[in-house]
């Protein structure tokens, strides 16, 4: 806000670092909230953060497969929490079936390539994640559901 010499260096060096990709993301993602990282006590990475948004290609099985384009963040809006299991485990689904009506549970193909299962929160942080090609560990999948929607129905 001075507009002496001092402060325009520090802002077109400022500016200058906002072009750079890396630069622009970090201050975007501390804008957005995407550095909090809270302690959910799982180390997993995206565990206690925001969830960054995925364009998930869901599958509905039917008589014929239809699939869809979507974003995780729309399957959110309805207020529920969301498992997106992400390379069609059937045992990540069968340990979360009894929370069937407080969490969607879809089948999904996504481009990330670090986790194999994702419970994402109506609020957007990660609950709990399952790292690729993990063996599921269903206790700790099941306390992340108990903890953050109750006992199962």
């Amino acid at each position: 806000m001075r507009p002496d010499p001092q402060t325009r260096a520090l802002w077109e060096m400022f500016s200058d670092l906002m072009d750079l990709d890396d630069a622009h993301r970090y201050v975007a993602d501390m804008l957005a909230g995407m550095d909090v990282r809270y302690d959910l006590g799982d180390y997993h990475r995206l565990v206690g953060t925001l969830c960054p948004d995925m364009k998930l290609t869901l599958e509905q099985p039917g008589p014929d497969v239809v699939t869809a384009v979507t974003r995780a963040a729309d399957l959110l809006r309805d207020g529920r929490g969301l498992l997106p299991d992400l390379v069609d485990r059937a045992e990540v689904r069968d340990a979360a079936a009894a929370w069937t009506g407080r969490v969607n549970t879809v089948t999904a193909r996504t481009d990330r390539v670090d986790v194999d299962a994702l419970l994402i929160r109506p609020d957007g942080c990660a609950a709990w994640a399952l790292p690729t090609g993990q063996d599921l560990d269903a206790t700790a999948l099941v306390r992340a559901l108990g903890t953050w929607f109750g006992h199962p129905a």
